[in-house]
């Protein structure tokens, strides 16, 4: 491939390319500056069959989207000149190590979602398509811009069409060559999760209604996300509204925590594992006491067989009760104890649990919250795998398989990856 330097250029008499500042999939980013009015240009060259970006561009008018001024169509190439955005993109600052903090998740999940609301109100809509963090610019000045609509169409009913995405942050419809609003709304909770990173237990405990409107815009089924991007706007808006009581709550427990560091309360790092090995296994013990329970139902319905209906009710009743308390133990030890490897036991008990109670929803969050918030768990994707199995969402267990094949996670020795493929395999065709 012949690289074309294109310092010096001169277009339409007018713009002077200085430098090059970025180069996509589909063509080059330079720096130009303008020759009679002195300003700085964006410059996007663009194979003339992709044209159609421009075409695209100089219909929409929005202050979160980088204006297109001039357009230039030479030999094989065609240029946009373009509002030139002075930043760095949120993909860039996330390699860098930035820790995004909950205001500036909120912030940007409603200007996106303003921008989103915006185009799929165009008619005919226009959904964006391939939304990520690398295409979210941060100007100098603070301001956050959506870039780069090379993969944007036009809505014209659910026909089948090339659906262009990035793996990880595109809908499942997409990879079946479909695109909609919704998967627009479901890119946004990928990029969301994907700045929430390392930070994830700092959102949810700043914010507990995150995780919720994150799953909503997650949904495997396009159906079952939001409607539209206003109600998803109007949900994040209450979290924002409500995030100012879990502020003071914090600062409460803040405050708490330093009085009993003073007083030398709190205990050495082997002695708080200690602890929490005590603690779960308080919570744990109620599983036994449902199981004795259960074995004593079928002795009932042994010995007394008229009474069966009364005594499987008495045992559902028992074991809903027992659950409901263990749920309630484990969240309240999620705010104690806190290193990676607690957080890791406690949300997979949480996810048993609520599977124990039949709230299969319920524990479809608690394995996403757990992949969140520790993405290279192997044992996190094992776990879940295994359940969407038996849930018959063999297409959710493929999709994930992907995803686990795609990070970091080593599952090597790890048995539930190990019987997971195994199932994927006999069930699917798929695994190792």
């Amino acid at each position: 491939m012949i690289i074309i330097n294109l310092t010096g250029m001169i277009l339409k008499m007018r713009y002077c390319i200085l430098e090059q500042v970025g180069a996509g999939g589909e063509g080059h980013l330079y720096l130009a500056r303008d020759m009679e009015l002195g300003n700085y240009w964006a410059v996007k060259e663009l194979p003339l069959e992709k044209k159609r970006e421009a075409r695209l561009l100089r219909l929409l008018e929005h202050p979160s989207i980088p204006r297109m001024v001039d357009y230039v169509e030479n030999g094989d190439h065609c240029y946009l000149i373009m509002e030139y955005i002075r930043g760095k993109s949120l993909g860039q600052m996330l390699k860098e190590g930035h820790v995004f903090a909950v205001d500036e998740l909120l912030s940007y999940g409603d200007t996106v979602l303003a921008v989103l609301e915006y185009l799929h109100g165009q008619k005919p809509p226009v959904y964006y398509g391939d939304l990520k963090p690398d295409n979210l610019m941060l100007s100098d000045s603070g301001k956050l811009y959506l870039v780069d609509f090379g993969s944007a169409v036009f809505g014209f009913g659910e026909n089948q069409r090339i659906c262009m995405g990035t793996e990880g942050f595109a809908a499942p419809e997409q990879y079946e060559g479909k695109v909609n609003s919704s998967s627009d709304l479901y890119a946004l909770g990928k990029t969301l999760q994907a700045l929430a990173g390392k930070n994830w237990l700092s959102v949810l405990w700043k914010a507990p209604g995150f995780a919720l409107f994150l799953y909503k815009c997650t949904r495997p089924q396009g159906k079952r996300r939001f409607e539209n991007a206003a109600q998803a706007r109007k949900m994040l808006s209450g979290i924002g509204k409500r995030k100012g009581l879990a502020r003071k709550n914090a600062a409460v427990v803040i405050g708490t925590t330093g009085i009993l560091l003073a007083a030398g309360v709190f205990l050495a790092g082997s002695e708080q594992q200690a602890a929490f090995e005590s603690a779960l296994a308080e919570v744990t013990k109620g599983y036994y006491e449902i199981e004795e329970n259960e074995s004593s139902s079928l002795s009932k319905k042994f010995a007394a067989e008229a009474d069966k209906k009364s005594t499987d009710k008495e045992a559902d009743k028992f074991l809903l009760k027992k659950c409901e308390h263990a749920e309630s133990a484990l969240q309240k030890l999620q705010k104690e104890y806190t290193k990676d490897e607690e957080q890791r036991k406690l949300l997979l008990l949480l996810a048993v649990n609520a599977e124990l109670q039949k709230e299969w929803e319920r524990a479809a969050v608690y394995y996403e919250q757990l992949l969140l918030y520790a993405p290279e768990f192997a044992e996190g994707y094992g776990k879940y795998g295994l359940f969407l199995l038996r849930r018959g969402q063999k297409n959710s267990s493929r999709r994930l398989y992907v995803l686990y094949r795609s990070s970091k996670a080593d599952g090597t020795d790890c048995k539930s990856v190990e019987i997971w493929e195994k199932q994927m395999e006999s069930e699917t065709g798929e695994g190792k």
